[in-house]
């Protein structure tokens, strides 16, 4: 399973070393199951798209959806519910990524990336790296997860 994340740090490696116009910002949510989550990504670059992923541990990374600026345009992935997903343009150059009805399984690493194409190689440059936490009752210490791996 850890190449699932190799696999992904192999497409974000590079979009670190040679973004200059993106900042890349962790952030870290912990919310109540039933609750709901808005976060906001904001694009430094002329990107017309914007997309979400999903990273779990041991799992490989996914992406929910994509967000196209020019024409206003949500597409989900298939199997995603479009109900608990949605995202939306914001002021200037954002795109938030709202999640509804937070149960445990929504407990995840999210990212949100730009694609930037140039005529030898495809880049993803990632803007925002967001741990959330959906724990089951109140938020004590005894309901939250270590989050050493979310740390550099």
């Amino acid at each position: 399973m850890l190449w699932a994340l190799a696999l992904l740090l192999a497409f974000l490696a590079p979009a670190t070393q040679v973004s200059s116009n993106m900042e890349g910002i962790q952030m870290v949510f912990i919310r109540q199951a039933g609750s709901s989550v808005l976060i906001t990504c904001d694009l430094k670059q002329s990107s017309d798209y914007i997309h979400w992923y999903q990273y779990q541990e041991g799992m490989a990374p996914r992406r929910l959806l994509y967000y196209q600026f020019s024409s206003s345009k949500v597409v989900v992935e298939p199997g995603i519910r479009s109900q608990k997903y949605q995202a939306y343009e914001g002021t200037g150059r954002t795109c938030k990524l709202y999640i509804q009805i937070l149960e445990e399984s929504d407990s995840a690493v999210y990212y949100c990336a730009a694609w930037e194409r140039h005529s030898d190689s495809n880049l993803l440059y990632p803007a925002l790296k967001i741990l959330l936490v959906a724990a089951k009752s109140s938020l004590d210490t005894q309901d939250r997860p270590a989050l050493a791996p979310f740390l550099p």
